[in-house]
């Protein structure tokens, strides 16, 4: 191989490593009754390089990377992302869900968000999850209940995006 090549070969390498993908095509969103303060925590994780591809795809003009540090524009963004893609219901009554905030762990995104309800007798849960699915098609959403010593996980897919379950009286 000549000099030439090799350095053609390399740099062409360089490139693709920035437009890596992965095999696996997942987010996680946790979705945690605290009782006594009649809130709901929720945290989702994304592959920090997938939601960049989505707000890219969607914002060509956009020259927006994810960084450690505060970004008050990133927040507008992953604020809107969440509100768009995520919805909770308890007992047929919409939760209005509030963005905290994120952190990124390596190369997953976390963006922490929460709700509060009004009732302690919560009877059905109804969530609305969309996050990435119209983007990429093989996207999976694995959505983790944890209501008082009970611990459910659902999957969730373009096909089917939204969950309901009741919880015994």
């Amino acid at each position: 191989m000549s000099l030439t090549n090799f350095i053609i070969l390399f740099i062409v390498q360089l490139g693709i490593k920035d437009y890596s993908s992965h095999e696996f095509y997942v987010s996680t969103t946790s979705v945690d009754f605290i009782l006594d303060k009649s809130e709901i925590q929720i945290t989702s994780q994304f592959f920090v390089d997938d939601v960049e591809n989505l707000i890219k795809f969607q914002n060509p003009n956009t020259t927006l990377a994810f960084e450690k540090r505060y970004s008050e524009k990133t927040n507008l963004i992953l604020k809107d992302f969440i509100h768009k893609n995520f919805k909770i219901s308890i007992n047929k009554k919409m939760q209005e869900v509030k963005y905290l905030g994120y952190e990124l762990r390596d190369d997953l995104l976390v963006v922490f968000y929460e709700t509060k309800f009004s009732n302690s007798e919560i009877f059905n849960i109804e969530i609305f999850n969309s996050f990435l699915v119209n983007f990429i098609e093989s996207q999976k959403n694995i959505v983790h209940l944890k209501f008082k010593n009970l611990k459910k996980s659902f999957l969730l897919t373009f096909l089917n995006k939204t969950l309901q379950y009741s919880f015994e009286k």
